[in-house]
């Protein structure tokens, strides 16, 4: 599996569009490469050479691109699957409301009722990301306002998004 990374727990999904766009440029500019450049990339790219080739011929991965880091609304998850996430992950962005606190769903049923709405329109975006009837009904179908953070006001040593490789 391979993951787009995101800004976790922000609603902010630029990172995750970002991180998507140059996987899916990278996937594409190895299509058509020569095998000698297929060599100069795969030691570009520290990765074996036959995965290299398997993307060159394929276009994609030969692992599921699944998408998470700041995916909060039906919207964005719709928009990572339009830009070639073939999952979605969603995490506590869904469980913040207007003043970018967690919601309490456990005690209050409002607020569980607005994290279950929430979650429900984005699986239902997820399925069906490409028909515009469908998103706009489960847009309108989501309660609650949920306040982001923007990933961008965050320290770089805070950012979840630079751990790991």
């Amino acid at each position: 599996m391979i993951r787009t990374k995101g800004e976790a727990g922000t609603g902010d999904v630029v990172f995750a569009v970002r991180h998507m766009r140059q996987i899916i440029r990278e996937m594409r500019a190895l299509t058509v490469l020569s095998e000698q450049e297929l060599y100069a990339a795969a030691k570009d790219h520290q990765a074996p050479y036959e995965l290299i080739r398997m993307v060159a011929q394929t276009g994609k991965l030969p692992v599921p691109n699944f998408s998470a880091g700041g995916i909060a609304t039906p919207a964005d998850a719709a928009l990572m699957m339009q830009l070639g996430a073939e999952a979605i992950f969603v995490g506590s962005g869904i469980f913040m409301k207007e003043r970018a606190t967690p919601l309490d769903v456990e005690n209050d049923p409002k607020e569980r009722a607005e994290a279950v709405s929430r979650a429900k329109a984005i699986v239902i975006a997820t399925t069906h990301f490409n028909d515009p009837k469908i998103l706009a009904e489960v847009a309108e179908q989501v309660t609650g306002t949920m306040k982001g953070l923007a990933a961008a006001a965050i320290e770089e040593k805070d950012l979840l998004q630079t751990r790991g490789w």
